[in-house]
């Protein structure tokens, strides 16, 4: 009976090893079930932090843009304005300009009307002293 004892004792020592054996797997799946589950969090948590990174970059990408953007704007304004302020300082300078030639214009006009005149003044006066030299040497016998 002792040896009919251990035949048992040997089927309850098998049946406990495949009980054992299946409360290992049953761990082992249990265990990987959770660990599943813990990668599938923490990818989620990963895709959320990318999401969030991905629109922070977004975001301060489209402020640069919209900074770059109103620095060109500010620039071509301060050209504008400055273009405009040169056309009208250039518009004066022209305006002298045209002034200077007018008066010059004039001036030389002014001379030679003058010159005119004292031309004649000249000669006026030479006839009359030649007429005064006549006169005195017809005066005189």
């Amino acid at each position: 009976m002792i040896f009919s004892f251990k035949k048992s004792n040997r089927a309850g020592d098998h049946a406990g090893k495949i009980l054992v054996a299946m409360a290992l797997i049953t761990l082992s799946t249990t265990a990987c079930s959770n660990t599943q589950q813990e990668l599938s969090e923490r990818e989620k948590d990963i895709d959320k932090q990318k999401e969030v990174q991905m629109k922070v970059v977004e975001k301060t990408t489209e402020e640069l843009k919209q900074d770059a953007e109103r620095q060109k704007d500010q620039s071509l304004q301060t050209l504008e304005a400055t273009k405009k302020q040169l056309d009208i300082e250039k518009s004066n300078i022209d305006a002298q300009k045209s002034s200077v030639k007018e008066n010059t214009d004039v001036a030389k006009k002014n001379l030679d009307k003058q010159e005119e005149i004292a031309k004649k003044v000249v000669d006026r006066n030479a006839q009359v002293a030649k007429d005064e030299l006549k006169d005195l040497a017809r005066s005189k016998p």
